[in-house]
């Protein structure tokens, strides 16, 4: 029965989109984005994991596509992201329909619900209602994804099947790229003084950046939990220098310094040769690569036109925004939309390249507790678990999932992360499953398979 309910879904979401594509004027990039959709509409209403799975993998690639509107009024636009969100928020709520009496299991869902709540409500009263409505659907799709995760991928090997999509996720992305830095097509911005700055499929050089910190982590994990003969396991590292490099040519500085943060942490606690390797190839790359070396320099040059005193000025400005409305602040989403007006364009990015103050301006001072309260939860959480696995490789991924989180909670103090919505998908993926893991299942496995190989041996 269940079967035949989700035939009859896929066939009526089939023919809506067939009478979409009569009455509605779009360009051939649309409509095939439109069909990837309905593909994996298609997937998830009748095997939801590799659903989940194929969401992970197609987010990046089409990330510079999905603000693209589809539909455009001088008040409203409606864009392949919003769609993303809605399919994700409808496939979350059937899932959390069937797991009802399994909710109060979920790590985090106090602090998800209490900041979704603020976001949500300040719809009603903000400065721009549309962008808070986009806003509330791209949060409410993170919050989906991290839900879908820790109910749908509950075993080892539905974490490894997660782990290895974030890392497919990224090769197309980086073949763009390449393709990119090979053609000269990157991003020049020469008050900068850096060229051809490469992005793949996203927007801008610093989404592409932190995004690829997923899967190079991840890469790196996969090969040092298993046989590093092997040559699926070498694959793996070779992918993890690869996209070493293609993180290089992003020239994104704080996601260099995110990098060496996940490595300090991973090579303190775990592996230590990988903690030297990553400082020697850093200083290798600052001394023989006059780019890098240029980035690096230009952040003590103490230069008027620096990007650092252009966050300092944008900062500046920006707390005066929150001293206005302090509490409850102008708005999910709206951040962006009021320093633009009350700047002007001669200042440049209007974005607020600080996550906190971000949430501030939008939410106020309330909704910015309710963030750190989740960012501290998620750390109590991921350190509980930690300390709980044992002597596992189960330990060493926790581990880096605590360097993933606290080099972006980090950054978020300098950019946009919380913006970066492939991120933070994946991201959240990850955590969900992480979570999901029953730890008691994971050490009784061990032994079983440490008695079976010791009667082996007798």
């Amino acid at each position: 029965m269940s079967s035949n309910k989700n035939l009859i879904i896929v066939l009526s979401a089939g023919l809506l989109l067939t009478c979409f594509f009569l009455l509605a004027d779009l360009d051939g990039i649309f409509k095939m984005l439109l069909l990837i959709l309905f593909f994996i509409f298609t997937v998830t209403a009748l095997k939801p994991k590799l659903g989940l799975l194929l969401l992970i993998i197609v987010r990046p690639c089409l990330d510079i596509l999905t603000a693209e509107p589809i539909i455009e009024t001088e008040n409203f636009s409606l864009n392949f992201a919003s769609l993303f969100a809605i399919l994700i928020i409808l496939f979350s709520a059937i899932i959390l329909i069937k797991n009802l009496s399994n909710i109060k299991n979920l790590p985090l869902k106090y602090n998800w619900l209490i900041f979704m709540a603020i976001a949500l409500a300040s719809i009603f009263s903000s400065y721009n209602s549309f962008s808070s409505l986009a806003e509330g659907l791209r949060l409410l799709s993170i919050l989906a994804i991290y839900c879908l995760a820790y109910f749908l991928l509950n075993s080892e090997q539905d974490l490894k099947n997660l782990i290895k999509a974030i890392i497919a996720s990224a090769i197309i992305p980086s073949l763009f790229a390449l393709w990119q830095f090979y053609t000269q097509t990157g991003l020049t911005v020469p008050l900068e003084g850096i060229y051809n700055r490469i992005y793949g499929t996203f927007a801008h050089p610093n989404l592409f950046a932190y995004y690829l910190l997923l899967p190079l982590a991840l890469s790196l994990y996969l090969f040092l939990s298993g046989n590093k003969k092997q040559i699926n396991n070498i694959l793996y590292f070779l992918f993890a220098i690869f996209l070493v490099i293609i993180l290089g040519l992003t020239f994104t500085r704080g996601a260099w310094l995110s990098f060496l943060i996940i490595m300090a942490i991973v090579g303190v606690f775990r592996y230590r040769p990988l903690l030297v390797g990553a400082i020697v190839f850093a200083a290798l790359a600052y001394f023989l690569v006059e780019p890098i070396n240029y980035r690096v320099n230009d952040l003590i040059a103490n230069r008027s036109d620096s990007s650092i005193e252009w966050r300092l000025n944008l900062w500046n400005d920006a707390k005066e925004y929150v001293k206005e409305k302090p509490w409850l602040g102008y708005g999910a989403g709206v951040a962006s939309d009021l320093i633009l007006d009350k700047r002007g364009e001669q200042f440049g990015s209007s974005d607020p390249h600080n996550d906190y103050l971000k949430i501030a301006i939008e939410n106020g001072l309330i909704g910015l507790l309710a963030y750190l309260s989740l960012i501290v939860s998620l750390f109590i959480n991921l350190i509980k678990k930690y300390s709980a696995v044992g002597r596992t490789q189960f330990k060493t991924l926790i581990l880096l999932a605590i360097g993933l989180a606290i080099s972006f909670y980090v950054m978020s103090a300098a950019d946009n992360i919380i913006r970066n919505t492939a991120l933070q998908w994946s991201f959240w993926a990850l955590m969900g499953a992480i979570f999901a893991i029953d730890i008691s299942v994971i050490a009784s496995d061990r032994r079983e398979r440490s008695n079976l190989t010791d009667s082996a041996h007798r």
